[in-house]
């Protein structure tokens, strides 16, 4: 697997290891299903930091300030997700498990990133600050010290429209539109268990 963009969060070598041996098996497998969520080196991490956060207790998780000044898109959509009650409710149920988190981390931001997509896709300027996250040919793009100027400005547009619809959207339709994907989730861990 090409290496992963810097990690959004602190993790110890342990932890990713062990999510390098489960995310390669998926990655071989092409699964048509989640094929946004990973796609890209950038969706692959934050497929990491949903894993870790299911599969730890996400208050025991700490994001790495150095490496979140250069991805604020993804720590916005990180955040954003992690905080949301569903999300809370959905780790309690995969706490500990590590292949289960995975499945629900690669299926959740699977529909993250379509909401977000579906979203924005009629604002120009946002959509083309969000190229930046989407981008699927990302292999010349190696560890970055610091983005360009014209990066940093696409990356605050984006936050900050993601920010606005989020927040200020009746209801949260993120929550209503994945409403679905998380109660068939819960399902299939009660079934599980």
């Amino acid at each position: 697997m090409s290496k992963l963009e810097k990690p959004l969060l602190l993790v110890s070598e342990d932890e990713e290891l062990l999510f390098q041996q489960l995310i390669q098996p998926t990655l071989e497998h092409e699964l048509i299903q989640c094929q946004i969520a990973l796609s890209t080196r950038k969706f692959i991490s934050l497929v990491k930091g949903f894993w870790l956060a299911m599969y730890k207790d996400r208050e025991k998780l700490y994001i790495n300030s150095g490496h979140a000044l250069l991805y604020p898109i993804r720590l916005i959509i990180f955040e954003l997700v992690t905080q949301a009650e569903y999300f809370k409710r959905l780790s309690k149920k995969t706490f500990g498990d590590e292949c289960l988190s995975l499945i629900y981390a690669i299926v959740l931001l699977q529909f993250v990133l379509q909401w977000i997509k579906e979203r924005f896709s009629d604002n120009k300027e946002v959509h083309e600050a969000l190229k930046l996250l989407y981008r699927t040919t990302d292999d010349n793009v190696d560890d970055q010290t610091s983005p360009s100027r014209e990066q940093s400005i696409g990356q605050a547009i984006a936050v900050k429209a993601i920010r606005l619809k989020y927040v200020r959207t009746p209801r949260n339709l993120l929550v209503c539109s994945i409403k679905p994907t998380i109660f068939f989730i819960i399902y299939m861990i009660s079934k599980k268990k």
